[in-house]
Parts: structure tokens; sequence; C-alpha cells
């Protein structure tokens, strides 16, 4: 991916420019006048916006595809078989276009997003919160994790935590032994309580995890579900909240799927676990899961 943006670049840079050198002054000027982390914030979101302007321009000199494979369940048919949604991203990622499975009913994309190798994806998630910033949900985190029915002599692990919530530090004051685990460094405050690896989680043993506002962030759901359930004894639960249970909160390109309809069943069949719950109450849809 970054060599096809650094040729294209150099083919277009005279068509591209133009536009985004204006753009660019107004945000050094702005700067110029900010303290050097809002320098850097605003630098670094108009990069942002300048690599994917160019994205979706290599994008458009592709011929639309004939045919379609669901990103979940891997159902191929007909592109006019799969419904379109589009939105766009108003964290600088322009246009979105994502499509339903008339098989399993989930919906995902975009395609540029899904197409981007792990390692890409986790640089977009560095740079996305080196800028932005999420909101408080921790009222939702805790619904999430007193789903799981918590007992107080076993440890549960809060699945990208973050920094933007104080889940862990009103849970931990309670006497419950919750840690957080967060992959990406820029989008956590190094603190004891956090882990930062599979390996750190898998020491910790522990016997539930939860999360909320993650399942719809994952690339490959089914493989990260069996992976989080290999880390749990077999009576261990898993609580998921997120409202992408429904279409919602479809602004970002950051939601790469959406678990309508069968997309639930699927989802937890393949990843070899079982539905014991499921709670919509407004914004905080939750999904528990246990082991077969």
């Amino acid at each position: 991916m970054i060599k096809r943006l650094k040729r294209f670049f150099e083919s277009t840079a005279g068509l591209v420019l133009p536009k985004y050198s204006l753009s660019a002054g107004r945000a050094m000027s702005h700067a110029n006048n900010a303290n050097p982390v809002e320098m850097e914030r605003e630098l670094l979101r108009h990069q942002i916006a300048v690599k994917w302007n160019l994205i979706h321009r290599i994008e458009s000199l592709k011929p639309p595809p004939h045919r379609l494979a669901c990103a979940l369940c891997g159902h191929e048919g007909h592109v006019t078989a799969f419904p379109k949604f589009e939105s766009n991203c108003i964290f600088e990622g322009g246009a979105i276009l994502r499509h339903q499975c008339p098989e399993c009913d989930v919906i995902f994309g975009s395609a540029p997003m899904l197409a981007l190798s792990a390692e890409e994806l986790a640089d977009e998630y560095e740079s996305h919160y080196r800028v932005f910033t999420e909101g408080d949900s921790t009222e939702q985190e805790l619904r999430a994790f007193y789903a799981l029915q918590p007992d107080k002599s076993k440890r549960y692990v809060n699945w990208g935590a973050g920094s933007w919530s104080n889940t862990i530090t009103k849970l931990r004051h309670q006497g419950w032994q919750v840690f957080g685990f967060e992959p990406h460094g820029s989008a956590a405050t190094r603190r004891d309580d956090t882990l930062y690896t599979h390996e750190q989680v898998a020491r910790l043993a522990p016997h539930g995890i939860f999360s909320n506002n993650v399942l719809e962030h994952l690339r490959h759901p089914v493989l990260d579900l069996r992976a989080m359930a290999s880390l749990l004894p077999p009576d261990g639960l898993m609580s998921h909240a997120t409202p992408c249970f429904e279409y919602r909160f479809e602004f970002t390109r950051f939601h790469l799927f959406f678990f309508l309809g069968r997309s639930k069943a699927f989802l937890a069949e393949q990843a070899d676990l079982v539905i014991q719950d499921y709670q919509r109450d407004g914004d905080f849809m939750n999904l528990v899961l246990r082991k077969r």
C-alpha cells in the first residue's frame, strides 16, 4: 500500500497538491498561533486527509467490481446482491462505501480499510489517537463488566481500554481485580494496571473479558474472538458492548463491521462460542458469549 501511494503521489502531485496547499497554509497559519502540541495535531490531521485523498484516487482508477465476497462469512455473489450503504468519515477519511451480506446480514467495509495489512491498520490507529480522543464511555463499560456476573476473587480484562474512561479506576477502588488491555500505545497512558501484549494477558489468566466499542473495529472478528476465548477458563465469559449491532455510528472508517440480523449468531458459531445473553437498551447493546 505504501509503495502504491508513493508511485501515485509522484505521478499526480500536480493535480492533488494545489487543493491541499491552501488548506495546509491555513493550518500552518493557525498552528503558528497555537502551542506545539496543537500544531503537531493540526499537521498530522492534514497529512491524514492528504493520504486518504490519494487512497480514494487510487480506488477510482480501478474498474468497479462485478462480484463481492462478504468479509465476515465469505459468501460470494454479484455486487448487485449486496445492498450499498454510503457515509462519510468525520476523521479525515473521506467517503465510505459499505455493503450488506445477503447471507449473514453483516454490513462490512470500506474496501480500502479492509485491504490494509495488520501493520498498516495499526499505523492508522496510532495516527488517529495522536489527533483524536474518544468520549468517556465509563457507564457502558461498567454495564458490560457487570453482565459477566463477576466474582471479586477472579481477574477480568477490559479489552481495548484506552485512556478516556474511568472504568478500571472505579472498579479497582471497589475491590475488583480488573486490568486494561490496550495494544495501541498512543491510545493509552502507561499505568501498572494496563497490559499491552497478548502474552501479558495470558500470564494474568483472566476469568472474563469485557469490551465497549471494540468488536466493530476488529479486522478478523472470528479469529480475534477465538484468541480471546483461548485466554479464558472453560466457564469464563466474554461481554462485548457496541451500538454497531445495528447500523449506527457509521460516520467513521474505523467501524469495519455492523453485526445486524443473523451475523451475531454466525460470529458466535464460527468462534466456537454460544450466545448466553443479548441486551439492548438504547445505544447500549451487549452480547455475552461463553465457550461451548
